[in-house]
């Protein structure tokens, strides 16, 4: 069971319990066999839970009553290890009782972060349940009522707070007017009331009913308006806009879906998504689309890390936003890329503005982690017309030209234009389907390794990490090809090539006597393959042993529909002694979800969080979080993308003891590695 669970016989004994009882509760592993211990001896225990009350007797004496209660009623404690627990006890037919523990620690953690956005509205916010019972308020609205020393709590009915609001003199409506508001809420699913204050000021209180039964209530100081009676139409439009508040919030989260973390500026769907709108409603001869690409940026990327190469990005893309007019879109694509669209100008000026964003940038020297470096751009511009009109044809076609841009020695700009043979052979080179088709084809993928290493900074084992070199003899990362790969099909054809080498490696490692493994990355959508499965099986039945040094790294998680797909799969290779990994946890929203559905051996996290944890307190607490899950659950945890030693110190501080990154081991070709 995923929840603890013991049971008491009449004399209040303890007969049986499950492993997850004593995960909550370590500290009553001293007393080694619990069998026959009464629950205040168990309670009794000093333990670290202790610290977090303020009087650990009344604490005590308090569980000692809930026990004896027994009425199924649940209610919170709080774990040694900073966790949360929701406690359930009832009484059997014998007299005896059944204690379940169930972890609420996520939901304490989300209700902790509900709290705190609530209590930041700058209007009084209050939540009732169906029987009009306080479930929720923030500050805001205590404090309007603390005036009249009015104390809101939890559980108080709301007409039990205002007829006391009443009474004490808070209102100038008489006491039928507030009833009369009461019933209105209780008849109506809507209600918007002004009240005058006997001190002059106005409350505005907007009742809604959700469709649960619960009423959400925004209480908004209007004596500002109410004084400029000349204002009434603006006023009600305020209002207006409060009852719109969680739509607005909704096209808020919207917007967020459209742009990049990274930048702050609109993705490659917002793009599409006005690209598509400017198709359909206007001349698409005024329509330029342009691919901007950072010539060399990997080399700067080698030179200075991840994080630091992030902020020259941000650098970047605040520089090119300047370039433009207000009326142009840029955004990024992705990695090291950006587009932009242009509307209302001609060819000449279409290039006019290309150009000077070429030689702005190159003449420009960008100042990161202590250096200086100046940027050349491969920009790549193709004009909407008759055989581009699509969203797709049109960037197609850009990222065409920039590719021709950086093939004629970068640093320039491209039109597209098929009367240029480079462009028109470069056009039909550039399909991403051949490319990887050809890269399976004809081996042109390729291997890298970056160690994984020990609290003591040995090598435990490697992380395989692909690569495809082009036909120009161009290294390509993953970020460059595997979305391509995933949005034509092909990741099941790569997966697998993936597999074939890293079993290759594993059994030298094996052969050599290491004792380290390789761990490879594996799609949801492969793992969920019948026919990967299998293959995968027989890879594992003809080379007994080879579990000892293999490991998956589940990714994509998020485009399966089902987890329940792959369970099974992954239960039978554990059971086989392949050790299972839930990769990039941390980046996404379902991470958690993911943990919980998919039996796993270990956590990796993903390098964003590790790189923010020394300025981000919320990348800081998910990696404590991640950490002490991961210790409570008995799973390996593997930070990624380490790069220097403050990050490290950080990491052992809150209790990591396994790395992954540059400063200890750059990606490098795999057989220079396992020479």
């Amino acid at each position: 069971m995923a929840d603890g669970f013991a049971l008491f016989d009449p004399q209040d004994r303890l007969v049986i319990h499950n492993r997850r009882f004593v995960e909550f509760f370590p500290f009553l592993e001293q007393l080694g066999d619990l069998h026959g211990f009464t629950f205040f001896a168990l309670a009794s225990v000093p333990s670290g839970e202790w610290a977090r009350v303020a009087d650990p007797e009344s604490y005590v004496a308090e569980r000692m009553r809930r026990h004896a209660a027994a009425d199924g009623t649940p209610f919170e404690i709080a774990l040694e290890d900073g966790g949360s627990v929701q406690v359930r006890e009832c009484r059997t037919p014998d007299g005896g009782i059944v204690s379940l523990w169930s972890d609420v620690t996520r939901i304490k953690l989300a209700e902790a972060k509900l709290l705190e956005a609530v209590d930041g509205i700058h209007e009084g916010f209050i939540l009732l349940d169906p029987d009009e019972r306080v479930v929720l308020s923030n500050a805001c609205l205590k404090h309007m009522f603390a005036n009249a020393g009015i104390e809101i709590t939890t559980g108080a009915r709301l007409s039990d707070i205002l007829g006391e609001a009443q009474a004490r003199g808070l209102f100038a409506a008489e006491a039928g007017s507030i009833d009369q508001m009461l019933a209105q809420v209780r008849q109506s699913r809507e209600l918007r009331a002004e009240i005058p204050l006997r001190d002059g000021s106005w409350m505005l209180a907007s009742h809604r009913q959700i469709p649960n039964g619960c009423t959400v209530g925004i209480w908004t100081d209007l004596t500002a308006q109410k004084r400029r009676e000349n204002e009434l139409i603006t006023v009600r439009e305020q209002l207006r806009q409060q009852t719109e508040a969680l739509a607005d919030f909704a096209r808020l989260v919207a917007l967020q879906a459209r742009s990049d973390m990274l930048t702050g500026l609109p993705n490659r769907f917002a793009l599409e998504e006005r690209l598509d709108q400017m198709l359909r409603d206007n001349d698409p001869r005024n329509i330029w689309v342009g691919i901007i690409d950072i010539d060399h940026f990997k080399g700067v990327n080698d030179a200075v890390g991840h994080a630091a190469a992030d902020e020259l990005l941000r650098e970047v893309a605040f520089f090119l936003r300047g370039q433009l007019r207000g009326d142009d879109l840029l955004v990024r694509v992705g990695g090291d890329e950006f587009a932009m669209m242009l509307t209302d100008i001609d060819e000449r000026d279409a290039l006019r503005i290309a150009r000077r964003i070429n030689t702005a940038v190159h003449n420009h020297p960008f100042h990161i982690g202590g250096r200086a470096f100046t940027l050349g751009l491969s920009i790549g511009l193709v004009r909407a017309n008759g055989t581009q009109k699509s969203v797709s044809s049109l960037l197609a076609a850009a990222d065409t030209a920039c590719y021709v841009a950086k093939e004629s020695g970068r640093d320039r700009v491209q039109l597209y234009d098929l009367g240029d043979p480079k462009v028109n052979s470069t056009r039909q080179r550039m399909s991403w389907a051949e490319r990887i088709q050809l890269g399976l084809e004809l081996d042109r993928f390729h291997m890298h390794l970056q160690a994984i290493v020990g609290h003591d900074e040995k090598v435990l084992g490697y992380e395989a990490l692909i690569r495809l070199v082009d036909e120009t003899g161009t290294w390509c990362q993953p970020s460059q090809f595997l979305p391509a790969a995933q949005r034509l099909g092909l990741m099941g054809r790569i997966d697998a090539w993936v597999c074939r080498h890293a079993v290759d490696y594993a059994l030298r490692l094996i052969q050599r006597g290491a004792n380290q493994y390789v761990s490879m990355n594996i799609g949801a959508h492969s793992l969920a393959d019948i026919a990967f499965q299998r293959n995968f099986m027989d890879m594992l039945d003809l080379n007994p042993g080879i579990e000892a040094a293999l490991r998956i790294e589940v990714t994509e998680t998020e485009g399966l529909d089902d987890l329940g797909e792959i369970t099974s799969f992954l239960t039978e290779l554990r059971a086989r002694g392949v050790h299972v990994y839930l990769d990039d946890f941390g980046n996404g929203y379902n991470s958690f979800e993911s943990l919980k559905r998919l039996p796993v051996d270990g956590i990796k996290i993903d390098w964003t969080v590790t790189r923010d944890i020394l300025r981000d307190p919320i990348d800081k607490a998910l990696m404590k979080a991640a950490i002490s899950i991961a210790s409570s659950l008995g799973l390996e945890l593997v930070a990624e993308g380490v790069e220097d030693e403050i990050q490290l110190a950080k990491l052992r501080e809150l209790g990591a003891t396994m790395y992954q990154g540059f400063l200890f081991h750059r990606p490098a070709d795999a057989e220079s590695v396992l020479a």
